[in-house]
């Protein structure tokens, strides 16, 4: 069941919310949260929930031994068996079909025949995983004590509306809230919660969906197997519609769970926080994906040593953090690229203070920042959507952008008006220009102007958002009441008529 369908939104949701609101002064509560996630969960294939109870119910027995055991020593084993057991268990569901196919590549030209092993992935593993494993860590750390009742620990790992997408829970952060009996949410949150999970819906079909509409349609004009040129410029229509669409698309699956969440009186943390006005990388993973950052810097960044030692030792803690978090989104050569492209712009703002040198400018050299750091990180979009084959066209395209600029300013130079010119001439400069764009680089118009159109809108919500340090849905309470009705029928009306068509899952279910 997704987010997005009319399942979720009109029958699901509501039963939930309505049978919690009756039940959550009893001790069936939880175990209705917890059975309805799990519905939720195995709603598509029942044998996911297999290896999740598999990976909840270790954790959780693990977490009682650790806390009642009174030597260390034997506390930090029953840690290495969590850790080992759930990072076996994700290794093979995620990575066995990479490793056999690409064993099976290399070794046959010598004769050598590997058995390719296909396996299904359970969506969410990865996220589940993560938030489990980190339960036993904090109560072996003494940071948090375990919870006796197993069911509060089932809906603390299968809570519906993170358990997908994230964001990823501490649950010293959730699990306390879903134990004990809530209060009914108030009216004011109430009314907060329907309004981001309408402009959730609003980012994921109308931004993410024809951003990726855009992306798909340039892979279509490279043929199977890439084989057909790009014309130039199409490249960075690529890399900046899927800068676009994962954005939309992730943050938009947060905005939702955080406001499925609200209706059951529960706060989901922030998963993100207008990542592309960062102008370095820490701060770019202060923004982006903030659950997922925050969990390697605390489990694996810290205690690799951090920032302490001598440099190059916070270098390779910072490489081989990001190359982790590559791992951790996928199988696959390109995805490690991914996160040591990014480990590598950790290293080099580091070793090159390009934005505290660029701040010394005031605004402008924030936001010239902020334009260099966005197109680095489109670099690291183009390995992670992109199949192998798909990286010398798309390249070879950006590279040969900047040879059509001079034909395309003296093409569309004749339609610019002279400076005596009458009402008439700049009448038809409009119509002219869009003529002459149609003829010249039609693909280079209509994907460009499709690009504005979805993405334009996303930057100056965004920077609204920036202003107050907050996601734009979070000034929902700030708004009037008629700013927030306005706002919900442009959000509903522009489901209906800009939505894109072919509905598409969200991104981050095949992590």
């Amino acid at each position: 069941m997704h987010f997005n369908s009319l399942n979720y939104v009109f029958i699901f949701l509501p039963f939930v919310v309505a049978g919690w609101a009756l039940l959550r002064t009893t001790a069936y509560g939880n175990l209705f949260v917890a059975v309805v996630s799990l519905y939720f969960y195995a709603s598509a294939e029942l044998w996911y929930l297999l290896p999740l109870f598999a990976t909840a119910l270790l954790d959780y027995w693990v977490g009682q031994k650790v806390h009642d055991t009174k030597s260390r020593t034997w506390a930090k084993r029953m840690v290495i068996l969590s850790v080992v057991a759930n990072l076996a268990l994700l290794a093979v569901f995620k990575y066995t079909t990479w490793l056999t196919t690409s064993l099976s590549g290399v070794l046959a030209p010598l004769g050598v025949a590997v058995p390719v092993i296909l396996i299904v992935l359970p969506p969410a593993i990865s996220f589940y995983t993560f938030q489990s494993m980190s339960y036993t860590i904090d109560i072996y750390r003494k940071e948090f004590h375990p919870y006796r009742n197993v069911v509060d620990y089932i809906s603390f790992v299968t809570f519906f509306p993170h358990l997908v997408a994230g964001p990823i829970m501490r649950a010293r952060d959730l699990l306390p809230q879903l134990a004990r009996s809530r209060p009914l949410p108030s009216a004011q949150n109430v009314s907060l919660a329907i309004f981001m999970i309408l402009f959730g819906l609003f980012q994921k079909t109308v931004f993410a969906d024809n951003a990726g509409g855009l992306v798909e349609m340039v892979i279509q004009l490279m043929g199977p197997g890439a084989k057909t040129p790009l014309p130039p410029g199409l490249g960075l229509i690529f890399a900046y519609g899927f800068a676009i669409q994962i954005y939309c698309d992730f943050a938009a699956y947060s905005t939702i769970a955080r406001g499925s969440a609200k209706l059951l009186n529960v706060e989901l943390m922030r998963n993100f926080l207008t990542p592309y006005f960062a102008t370095g990388p820490s701060e770019f993973w202060q923004r982006w994906h903030i659950s997922l950052s925050t969990w390697l810097r605390d489990y694996l960044y810290i205690p690799l040593g951090g920032n302490r030692g001598p440099s190059w030792l916070v270098m390779r803690n910072l490489m081989l953090t990001m190359l982790l978090g590559g791992l951790w989104h996928g199988a696959g050569i390109l995805f490690i690229l991914w996160g040591a492209w990014h480990g590598l712009l950790l290293i080099l703002y580091r070793v090159v203070p390009i934005d505290r040198w660029l701040a010394r400018f005031g605004f402008a050299g924030k936001a010239l920042a902020a334009i260099i750091f966005f197109h680095l990180v489109c670099i690291g979009w183009i390995f992670f959507r992109a199949t192998p084959e798909q990286i010398g066209p798309i390249w070879s395209s950006i590279i040969a952008t900047p040879t059509i600029i001079p034909d395309i300013l003296t093409k569309y130079a004749q339609y610019i008006p002279g400076p005596n010119a009458g009402f008439g001439a700049w009448a038809t400069f409009i119509p002219g220009l869009l003529a002459g764009l149609t003829q010249q680089n039609w693909y280079l118009y209509v994907f460009g102007w499709g690009l504005v159109l979805f993405a334009g809108p996303v930057f100056v919500l965004d920077y609204l958002g920036r202003r107050h340090n907050v996601e734009f849905p979070d000034l929902f309470l700030r708004m009037n009441t008629v700013t927030r009705a306005v706002l919900a029928l442009i959000f509903l009306y522009g489901i209906i008529f800009f939505a894109r068509r072919q509905a598409s899952e969200f991104i981050y279910f095949a992590f």
